[in-house]
């Protein structure tokens, strides 16, 4: 089987589990964000799908995206510019910056761990990644900000 027919399979189950089925709409939607990686916007998307699919509407992109986030295949994110941004895969911590917009994955399976035990201990059921805002390096360096020791100074009490 090839990984083009895993996913298509994959996707049709999560759908079918959920009480949706698959439509080619559904997986025009799906295999561009596959295809674009990195986090793209709804627009972005919508004018990838469009090179294939002139037809499609801009509705039925956000439709198909709002589902996606629904049944678990895909996170919104909040952007910088107050776009959602989407992402793939399993929940994970995202980093993102609050003065160019990029977010990059955090690939380290103890953080997400270590931000849900201290949501749990706090009440918080954390559902889906989570997103750390801030300032990334390239607009940290533009700036000409260094980078900045992330420990509580002397004297003071880290918030946690």
């Amino acid at each position: 089987m090839s990984i083009h027919n895993a996913g298509l399979a994959a996707l049709r189950q999560r759908l079918a589990q959920a009480g949706f089925r698959l439509t080619p709409q559904r997986w025009s939607v799906w295999s561009a964000l596959q295809g674009l990686g990195g986090h793209p916007s709804a627009e972005r998307l919508y004018r990838e799908v469009r090179r294939a699919h002139p037809m499609i509407s801009r509705a039925t992109v956000y439709k198909a995206l709002a589902l996606l986030c629904q049944v678990g295949l895909v996170t919104a994110l909040p952007g910088a510019d107050g776009a959602a941004r989407f992402d793939l895969g399993p929940p994970h911590v995202n980093l993102a910056c609050l003065r160019c917009g990029r977010i990059q994955d955090a690939v380290d399976a103890g953080l997400l761990a270590a931000v849900q035990r201290v949501a749990w201990r706090r009440g918080f059921r954390v559902e889906g990644g989570v997103v750390v805002q801030g300032t990334c390096s390239r607009c940290a360096a533009k700036s000409g900000h260094r980078k900045r020791d992330p420990r509580p100074h002397e004297g003071r009490e880290a918030h946690g």
